[in-house]
């Protein structure tokens, strides 16, 4: 079925096509075999992958179920612990009358008898009023008597509610966290009139120290966290006890579960590092979740040893059913090979045209009767082909002399020949004409010459056949009527270049046209001229990035670094005047030494960069500066010439100019090996000339011209130079280079003024 405007992706087409092809080579044998071993193969592993998922799922559930049961467990404990607690400071708090409370001595004793008969005692206890200030409590050392906890979130949370209060774990610097437990203190009216507060320690066996060491499975896990800040109460590892999880966002099932109150069982990637499989269990008396953890490694380690036993048995069923069916097949098809063997060698002649003896009477046994049938008739039918064949031989024999004359003229042309006649309509079309036009022969053979001409040239072509005619001329040379234009089968237009030639007379004059497609040419040109373009657009847009980036990192070490290094520089210059040590005193000249050396390579990369001279005095202070610090990096003898102009060309004809100096003279410094250097520069009234000049070894223009073009590069000989050239011609100048080896090199800058963007001097 045609699927209209439908065109398939080309590498999945690509693909399908040597697919196809591959499936063409196989044998019969080969592509049932492997028809039935994809079916066996799909089958079995799609058996293997469902029943592995449905075990995986079952074995997730089972023991999502037991890590649920084992954070309920821990979680029912904790909330049973922290109720005695709760209900000891409760019976404690009720014999606490305010008569006693009135008393600190007697509330001390009270404290005292309660921590020496109570069954549940917490670390310490205290009592304050309902100011928060502790009047009583114990033990001496951890509880500071008039200390304020007004300020502490239980306390305030109870002052306002008047009912016991589990606080959020505290801890002094080195001591262990501890939850404060608070109950209120009421008067005989029933009004709060202070607290009692009671301290559990995180570590306490009692409570939530049970959970240290504690694991799920062998690697597991359980955390006590509570949700505002997810801060760790209690944890099987003692060292994560007071850090924080993650944050909102980071751990979308911490999320669920802190702020959805999500309790069921998740997969995710825990904070520090495995993936584990976790429920949470929310503790009825203080808010808080208990999360057990276990890494899915150790919980899928027996998974995934069955996926791979299962898998393994599966590819060793495929193979096998594989052998069996490739030996059975082999059988069944073998009078099949031996018919086609039989076919095969007659084929190449081998052995005579006949028919195939066969006693089987099923698909094989019918197709070889039906081959023994076309084998009877084809014997029919060469004998009365024979003759025929005898007769157009002969006619063939003379048809092919004669247009074997005429083709082999034709066809032996590399280039595009077409004839036509005195109607300029086409006789001859020869093979590279095809090809450039897209047509074929028999196609134009008796039509117009316009069909090769697009349709606003024709008039234009069809003069031109005539003036040619009409002068009387034999032939016009290639390229003669300049740049002309064909048109392709599809409808294409394309330029190229022909030589007309005519021959015989009236009524049977001749025509000859040879075309040559010049497209390839044409678009080489256009795609050179193009990548010139870009190449100086992109050069420009990076010498101008260049030099922001050169003024922003000379600004940072001039402006920043420097500043730096000159401190640094007074501070160790008064550090050594007011101490009078031998050792310090050495140790100073040493690093003043090493001051004075960082701030002189800082200068030399300011004046690489952006040299402040070029800001602040001009070119040719700019110009002495350099080309002095350049001279003495590479030992020559310097003759400079730049005197000051009365005004100042503008700053980007002046920086221009000085990044052609740096290049000039780093070509010098590299390549030249020269012993003498003369720069020149000179502004003029309205243009300002620089000239640099060595007595190095120079090198051959000619061959770098030669190099350049071999490698696509530009005829300026180097992309220094073509560097050079872009930074020039921004600013409306050129640079141009001479030299010849063993003659050193010169180089000559002009860039023209604008007057009125000049400064004074």
């Amino acid at each position: 079925m045609h699927i209209q405007n439908f065109a398939p992706v080309p590498a999945i087409a690509r693909a399908w096509h040597r697919l196809t092809r591959f499936f063409a080579a196989m044998t019969l044998k080969a592509r049932v075999v492997l028809l039935v071993v994809v079916l066996f193969f799909t089958g079995i592993w799609t058996l293997a992958l469902s029943v592995t998922m449905a075990l995986e799922r079952d074995l997730t559930q089972m023991l999502s179920a037991n890590l649920t049961t084992e954070a309920v467990n821990v979680a029912d404990d904790l909330d049973r612990d922290v109720r005695l607690y709760v209900d000891a400071l409760n019976r404690l708090a009720a014999s606490l009358t305010p008569a006693i409370l009135s008393d600190p001595a007697k509330t001390d004793r009270a404290l005292d008898l309660f921590a020496d008969t109570s069954a549940i005692v917490p670390h310490d206890c205290f009592v304050a009023d309902a100011k928060g200030n502790i009047t009583a409590g114990y033990p001496e050392d951890a509880v500071k008597l008039g200390a304020s906890i007004a300020d502490l979130g239980y306390f305030r949370e109870l002052i306002a509610s008047g009912k016991p209060v589990i606080g959020a774990p505290v801890a002094a610097a080195g001591a262990v966290p501890a939850v404060p437990i608070a109950i209120p203190l009421r008067n005989g009216a029933g009004a709060t009139m202070g607290a009692l507060v009671g301290s559990v320690l995180v570590s306490d066996p009692l409570s939530f120290g049970q959970i240290e060491g504690l694991k799920v499975g062998r690697t597991g896990w359980f955390l006590v966290v509570t949700p505002h800040d997810r801060r760790i109460v209690a944890a099987t590892d003692r060292t994560r006890v007071g850090t924080r999880l993650p944050g909102h966002g980071v751990i979308s099932l911490l999320d669920r579960r802190f702020e959805q109150g999500f309790e069921g069982p998740g997969v995710v990637v825990a904070s520090i590092g495995p993936e584990v499989l976790s429920v949470g269990r929310k503790m009825q008396s203080t808010g808080w979740f208990v999360i057990a953890s276990n890494p899915t490694a150790e919980l899928f380690a027996p998974i995934v040893s069955l996926k791979r036993h299962i898998y393994f048995a599966a590819l060793l069923i495929s193979l096998a059913v594989a052998a069996i069916l490739r030996f059975f097949l082999a059988r069944q098809f073998a009078p099949l090979a031996q018919a086609a063997g039989a076919m095969r060698r007659m084929t190449k002649g081998e052995i005579p045209l006949a028919t195939i003896a066969f006693s089987r009477q099923d698909e094989i046994g019918e197709l070889i009767g039906n081959f023994n049938l076309l084998v009877a008739e084809r014997s029919r039918l060469d004998q009365s082909l024979q003759a025929e064949i005898v007769k157009r031989k002969q006619m063939n024999d003379a048809l092919r002399e004669s247009t074997d004359r005429l083709k082999g003229v034709y066809q032996s042309v590399g280039e595009g020949i077409v004839s036509i006649d005195a109607e300029q309509r086409i006789v001859m079309f020869n093979t590279a004409a095809e090809q450039i036009f897209g047509y074929a022969a028999a196609d134009l053979i008796g039509q117009p010459l316009t069909a090769l001409i697009p349709e606003r040239f024709r008039s234009q072509h069809a003069s031109h056949i005539q003036k040619f005619d009409s002068n009387g001329q034999t032939m016009r040379p290639m390229g003669s009527y300049g740049l002309i234009y064909g048109r392709r089968a599809n409808g294409e237009e394309f330029p190229l270049e022909a030589s007309v030639s005519q021959s015989g007379v009236e009524p049977n004059k001749l025509f000859t046209v040879i075309l040559r497609d010049i497209t390839e040419r044409m678009q080489a040109e256009q795609v050179r001229e193009q990548l010139t373009r870009q190449l100086e657009l992109l050069s420009q847009r990076l010498a101008t990035a260049q030099e922001d980036e050169r003024g922003k990192i000379a600004h940072e070490l001039h402006e920043e670094l420097g500043q730096e290094l000159t401190a640094l520089k007074f501070y160790l210059q008064a550090r050594d005047s007011g101490r009078g040590g031998k050792t310090v005193d050495a140790s100073n000249k040493e690093a003043l030494a090493t001051v004075a050396h960082v701030t002189a390579r800082v200068r030399r990369l300011v004046l690489d960069l952006e040299p402040r001279e070029l800001t602040d005095f001009g070119l040719h202070s700019a110009a002495r500066s350099y080309c002095q610090l350049q001279a003495t990096a590479g030992g020559w003898n310097l003759h400079i010439d730049a005197p000051k102009p009365k005004l100042r060309a503008s700053r980007a004809v002046e920086r221009a100019c000085f990044r052609v100096i740096q290049e000039g003279l780093s070509n010098v410094l590299y390549h030249a090996k020269a012993s003498e250097v003369w720069v020149s520069v000179h502004q003029g009234a309205d243009l300002l000339e620089l000239r640099i000049r060595d007595n190095g070894i120079g090198f051959d223009r000619s061959q770098v011209r030669e190099d350049d073009a071999q490698s696509g590069g530009h005829v300026s000989g180097s992309l220094g130079l073509f560097g050079m050239q872009i930074r020039a011609k921004r600013v409306g100048g050129s640079v141009e280079v001479k030299s010849t080896p063993g003659g050193g090199t010169e180089l000559l800058a002009v860039f023209p003024l604008d007057l009125a963007c000049a400064e004074p001097g």
